[in-house]
């Protein structure tokens, strides 16, 4: 029950911090301990991710055809995990011994619960899609301005929680994006 109760309050405080309200980040947990309970919202995206991926797999766009159906969920898992694990430490080693390290468990608290908002706003095309009510170019197009979305906010958070300048802000969503690119042509090569 607590991490239900938790993960709607901090749904909550996502949706907040969307709208650029700083009085969201009262609705994290921002203790050690809401901080690794955090890393729980991975069991709500897990399902999403993996059907994005076998959305993309039935209806692969221009480029290099999808990893094979039974590899699929494998492969997606594996790369969730990785990247779930891998930005924590990276932003972990950037902050040491900064200014900003004070602000490391608030960052990542906000960071990994509000991954769900931000996977369930990129689903929409995907489910669109599977449902056949859009193309794939549709898809495509949205999935892009939905992407952009999701940077911004990500830089948004990055501002907020870490109390960083919008540049340092701007390379940690960058970072962010460079290590799961990589994380994933590591994974899928």
């Amino acid at each position: 029950m607590i991490f239900l109760t938790e993960a709607v309050s901090a749904l909550n405080g996502s949706l907040l911090l969307a709208m650029r309200r700083g009085d969201g980040f009262t609705r994290f947990n921002l203790t050690i301990d809401g901080f690794w309970r955090s890393f729980a919202a991975v069991i709500v995206i897990a399902p999403l991710y993996v059907y994005a991926d076998r959305v993309d797999a039935l209806y692969p766009g221009p480029g290099p055809g999808a990893a094979p159906a039974d590899f699929s969920s494998a492969f997606s898992l594996i790369t969730l995990v990785a990247e779930w694990i891998a930005w924590p430490i990276t932003v972990a080693l950037l902050t040491y011994r900064t200014r900003f390290s004070r602000y490391f468990v608030r960052y990542i608290t906000v960071y990994n619960w509000s991954s769900i908002l931000v996977f369930v706003v990129m689903m929409v095309p995907v489910v669109a899609l599977d449902l056949g009510l859009i193309d794939s170019a549709q898809a495509a197009a949205a999935g892009a301005v939905l992407l952009i979305a999701a940077l911004w906010y990500r830089w948004q958070v990055a501002c907020m929680a870490l109390e960083v300048p919008g540049l340092v802000a701007l390379a940690l969503v960058a970072g962010d994006v460079g290590l799961s690119l990589l994380i994933s042509r590591l994974i899928s090569g």
